[in-house]
């Protein structure tokens, strides 16, 4: 039976390409982030495995940015990078829509933004339905 990490391992190895680690400023990391990161980071985290034959499961890859410091109204104001969210997005998909691995599937079910105000950065979670093919 594969385990939460075999799916945190194989998402690992897609995203562990030089199109991608070249072009962020952080690292790709499997359940966690250093607390105190102002960097891009990837995290993948797998929140269920299944059972038996055929093993669904379901992971997310979060790709964290640092927000923009704005001066709106006379106050200072944190604002969502979009447009470094949608690039760096856009090179993560490709690697995440229905793909085939040799003993697993998986696809992109949704996408949302997610701001962390307590450290001024947003990451855009990126929601996967995965299957390991026995």
């Amino acid at each position: 039976m594969k385990t939460a990490l075999d799916q945190d391992t194989e998402i690992f190895k897609l995203l562990s390409v030089p199109g991608i680690t070249s072009m962020i400023s952080g690292a790709i990391y499997k359940e966690g982030r250093p607390s105190d990161s102002e960097l891009e980071d990837l995290v993948i985290n797998t929140i269920t495995t299944g059972d038996g034959t055929r093993q669904f499961g379901v992971s997310n890859v979060n790709i964290y940015v640092k927000d923009i410091s704005a001066l709106i109204g006379g106050k200072q104001q944190f604002l969502a990078n979009t447009a470094r969210l949608i690039t760096l997005t856009n090179l993560v998909k490709p690697l995440l829509e229905e793909t085939d691995g040799d003993d697993f599937a998986l696809w992109i079910e949704s996408t949302r933004i997610v701001k962390e105000p307590e450290i001024n950065q947003h990451f855009i979670n990126i929601r996967i339905e995965f299957q390991f093919i026995n």
